[in-house]
């Protein structure tokens, strides 16, 4: 006797236990995909199963797992080989146990993914609003961004729409790299800070930590002691965050 259908009919599982339970002879070809097993059950067991190059007990746990396919089932077909002595109630009781482990490992991912996710966009909306604040009440410094030592970055709040926000970030790196090479040769202990003047203002690097910095922008002829201070109050906090 031959039977065709769908695993969202019946699954191996089902099938399994049916003539498992009934002591028959039958093989078991099941289709997922690209994939292929076949599944001998002889004697109320499943004495064998193979897949590829796989064979044994591992093709049947694979096998309980799939909830897409269709399958083709043949009775009086005896198995050529044993490869599998558990039992066929053994079968399925440890498959389901497999694909429990497996559901609470993927939800165990899943939540730790979103963990993640929400302690990035904590920390990013974090510096965004300590640079907010800093614009906010500060009266002398108008833009400021933090971004890394490789240019990339990671905030910016700057007064003008049209400034290239990633050049100020390549550009900030740059300067930082240069300062540091200049205070070491000049023999002037470790690097704290770098003032650059133009004729409309100024911008002040700052090192946050040894992979961030922060970027601050004033117009010309501010109280830049008041501006040094700010800006430092803002990589305390910074600091914290990052």
């Amino acid at each position: 006797m031959a039977m065709h259908g769908n695993l969202h009919d019946m699954a191996a599982a089902d099938l399994i236990q049916q003539y498992g339970q009934g002591g028959q002879t039958a093989v078991i070809h099941i289709q997922h995909n690209n994939q292929e097993a076949t599944l001998y059950i002889h004697g109320g067991t499943v004495a064998h199963a193979i897949m590829g190059n796989q064979q044994g007990e591992e093709v049947v746990y694979q096998t309980l797992a799939w909830t897409e396919g269709t399958f083709n089932l043949e009775t009086g077909t005896p198995p050529p080989q044993t490869t599998i002595t558990r039992s066929w109630s053994g079968l399925l009781l440890e498959g389901a146990r497999r694909l429990d482990e497996a559901e609470r490992q993927q939800s165990q991912t899943t939540q730790k993914s979103e963990v993640q996710k929400m302690a990035t966009r904590k920390k990013s909306d974090r510096i965004a609003d300590v640079l907010s604040e800093l614009l906010q009440e500060s009266a002398d410094i108008i833009g400021a961004a933090v971004v890394g030592t490789d240019g990339l970055v990671y905030s910016a709040n700057v007064p003008n729409r049209d400034m290239d926000v990633d050049m100020v970030g390549a550009g900030a790196a740059a300067v930082l790299g240069l300062s540091k090479r200049s205070v070491q040769q000049f023999k002037r202990g470790n690097f704290t800070r770098v003032l650059i003047q133009g004729d409309d203002g100024n911008i002040i690097v700052v090192p946050l930590n040894s992979d961030t910095l922060l970027v601050t922008l004033t117009p010309g002829g501010v109280n830049l002691g008041m501006a040094f201070a700010e800006a430092k109050d803002a990589v305390a906090q910074l600091q914290d965050i990052l």
